[in-house]
């Protein structure tokens, strides 16, 4: 039977669109037939990692995933503290589980991680994720509204906007010099903007202050953002593994594309290279609307419109 946590979500489910019905041979998995559509609850207590990281833990079996497959479904994440309950749309998933296989127990393992540079999910295999995007059961309640419609943004606004985001999270931030006046200063403050990166190497110095975007906590480097436009993903990451061979602790990489180049993100970050030296634990990926997403949630506005 399902445990609290997760009753609490089937209920709020149920006053908005009526019984669930159990699928399968669990209680894990329901059918929302008002609306044609799964859910998938699994459960985690969060532990803690260090003073300010949390993680949760999941498996996913492989059964219960095929069962969504080609059909309108989310994967929900519970944990002890509904703050942090995750309500992920599959189908934006789906393609990787396709070509994945499960570890030797049928299930995907995965984790999640509450850091106070962004959550993230990790897909054991597949890759890493924001998951910013993701904490509102709204999406599931109101999954019949038509979405808000995410403008064309430019290589420059995404960047103005991961910005916008770092320094509404305490950060300072770093744009090449290239960049620098071509940034958005209605949502950027340039008073956060610093001049002149730290000193590593001569061997790196170049290639990080080339990189995009880069949050850091007073001068420290927290998070390093490649936008890749129209460029490939593979320089990106390559950028990435030498940040990552040259300053030690660096672990948040983010690639940031069009959710058309997420599965050759997936690709990139599943070459040999990448999984020796574990920088595929390390990068994220962040589709546009998610970056839209989350700072609508972190600001109430939406950007552009």
């Amino acid at each position: 039977m399902a445990n609290i946590f997760t009753r609490n979500v089937i209920t709020s489910l149920e006053e908005k669109h009526g019984k669930l019905k159990r699928l399968g041979d669990g209680y894990s998995l329901y059918l929302i037939p008002s609306i044609d559509t799964i859910v998938y609850f699994r459960y985690s207590k969060i532990s803690k990692v260090s003073k300010n990281v949390l993680r949760t833990f999941y498996g996913l079996r492989n059964e219960d995933i095929k069962l969504m497959q080609s059909k309108k479904s989310f994967i929900c994440l519970v944990t002890d503290d509904e703050t942090k309950n995750l309500f992920i749309p599959y189908q934006q998933f789906e393609t990787y589980f396709l070509e994945t296989s499960p570890s030797n127990d049928g299930q995907y393992k995965t984790q999640t991680l509450f850091k106070p540079t962004g959550s993230e999910i990790y897909f054991a295999g597949i890759g890493k994720f924001n998951a910013e995007n993701y904490f509102s059961l709204e999406d599931i309640l109101n999954i019949t509204k038509t979405k808000i419609s995410i403008p064309e943004l430019s290589h420059t606004q995404i960047q103005s906007i991961i910005g916008s985001i770092g320094i509404k999270k305490g950060y300072n931030i770093w744009y090449p010099e290239s960049d620098k006046q071509k940034i958005d200063s209605a949502i950027v403050d340039y008073t956060k903007v610093i001049e002149k990166l730290p000193t590593f190497s001569k061997e790196v110095d170049h290639i990080i202050s080339e990189i995009d975007v880069i949050w850091l906590d007073k001068s420290k480097p927290i998070s390093f953002y490649e936008v890749e436009h129209s460029t490939p993903i593979y320089s990106g990451l390559l950028r990435f593994n030498d940040v990552l061979l040259t300053i030690s602790g660096s672990d948040n990489f983010n690639i940031v594309a069009n959710n058309e180049r997420e599965s050759k993100f997936g690709k990139e970050i599943n070459r040999p290279t990448f999984k020796q030296n574990k920088l595929i634990d390390k990068v994220t990926f962040l589709d546009y609307t998610n970056v839209y997403n989350w700072y609508h949630n972190l600001t109430g506005k939406y950007y552009g419109i």
